[in-house]
Protein backbone atom coordinates (compact mmCIF):
# COMPACT_ATOMS: atom_id res chain seq x y z
CA UNK A 1 0.00 0.00 0.00
CA UNK A 2 3.05 1.98 0.62
CA UNK A 3 3.96 2.11 -3.04
CA UNK A 4 1.07 3.11 -4.37
CA UNK A 5 0.54 6.24 -2.30
CA UNK A 6 4.20 7.04 -2.82
CA UNK A 7 3.68 6.80 -6.59
CA UNK A 8 0.44 8.53 -6.32
CA UNK A 9 2.18 11.91 -4.32
CA UNK A 10 4.65 11.81 -6.97
CA UNK A 11 2.03 12.11 -9.60
CA UNK A 12 0.58 14.39 -7.39
CA UNK A 13 3.84 16.94 -7.64
CA UNK A 14 4.23 15.80 -11.30
CA UNK A 15 0.63 17.50 -12.07
CA UNK A 16 1.44 20.31 -9.97
CA UNK A 17 4.63 21.27 -11.49
CA UNK A 18 3.01 20.65 -14.82
CA UNK A 19 0.29 23.25 -14.39
CA UNK A 20 2.74 25.82 -12.53
CA UNK A 21 4.62 25.40 -15.78
CA UNK A 22 1.94 25.60 -18.23
CA UNK A 23 0.40 28.80 -16.17
CA UNK A 24 4.00 30.38 -16.23
CA UNK A 25 3.44 29.65 -20.24
CA UNK A 26 0.11 30.89 -20.64
CA UNK A 27 1.14 34.39 -18.77
CA UNK A 28 4.12 34.56 -21.21
CA UNK A 29 1.97 33.80 -23.77
CA UNK A 30 -0.85 36.55 -22.56
CA UNK A 31 2.06 38.89 -22.17
CA UNK A 32 3.19 38.34 -25.95
CA UNK A 33 -0.30 38.86 -27.57
CA UNK A 34 -0.79 42.16 -25.89
CA UNK A 35 2.45 43.34 -27.11
CA UNK A 36 1.82 42.36 -30.41
CA UNK A 37 -1.68 44.34 -30.00
CA UNK A 38 -0.21 47.59 -28.96
CA UNK A 39 2.34 47.07 -31.97
CA UNK A 40 -0.87 46.94 -34.35
CA UNK A 41 -3.24 49.28 -32.54
CA UNK A 42 -0.17 51.90 -33.13
CA UNK A 43 -0.44 51.60 -36.88
CA UNK A 44 -4.03 51.60 -37.16
CA UNK A 45 -3.45 55.12 -35.36
CA UNK A 46 -0.82 56.12 -37.42
CA UNK A 47 -2.83 55.40 -40.64
CA UNK A 48 -5.63 56.80 -39.32
CA UNK A 49 -3.82 60.22 -38.74
CA UNK A 50 -2.70 60.21 -42.09
CA UNK A 51 -5.88 59.72 -43.02
CA UNK A 52 -7.34 62.51 -41.57
CA UNK A 53 -4.63 64.73 -42.60
CA UNK A 54 -5.28 64.05 -46.02
CA UNK A 55 -8.60 64.57 -45.63
CA UNK A 56 -8.27 67.82 -43.73
CA UNK A 57 -5.73 69.24 -46.49
CA UNK A 58 -8.35 67.97 -49.29
CA UNK A 59 -11.04 70.11 -47.93
CA UNK A 60 -9.16 73.25 -47.45
CA UNK A 61 -7.81 72.91 -51.50
CA UNK A 62 -11.75 72.26 -52.54
CA UNK A 63 -13.60 73.81 -50.09
CA UNK A 64 -17.02 73.86 -52.63
CA UNK A 65 -16.77 70.35 -53.11
CA UNK A 66 -16.46 69.45 -49.55
CA UNK A 67 -19.71 71.18 -49.00
CA UNK A 68 -21.67 69.76 -51.95
CA UNK A 69 -20.02 65.95 -50.58
CA UNK A 70 -21.34 67.03 -46.95
CA UNK A 71 -24.31 68.56 -47.84
CA UNK A 72 -24.77 65.07 -50.36
CA UNK A 73 -24.15 62.90 -47.43
CA UNK A 74 -26.21 64.83 -45.02
CA UNK A 75 -29.51 64.52 -47.18
CA UNK A 76 -28.72 60.69 -48.01
CA UNK A 77 -28.69 60.22 -44.17
CA UNK A 78 -31.78 62.26 -43.61
CA UNK A 79 -33.67 60.42 -46.45
CA UNK A 80 -32.58 57.16 -44.90
CA UNK A 81 -33.54 57.93 -41.44
CA UNK A 82 -37.06 58.64 -42.48
CA UNK A 83 -38.22 55.30 -43.53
Amino acid sequence: MAIFSKNTDDIQDDVEAQIAALRKEVSRLTANLADMGGEKLDDVKRAATKQVRYAADAAKENPLATLAIVAGAALLIGLVSRR
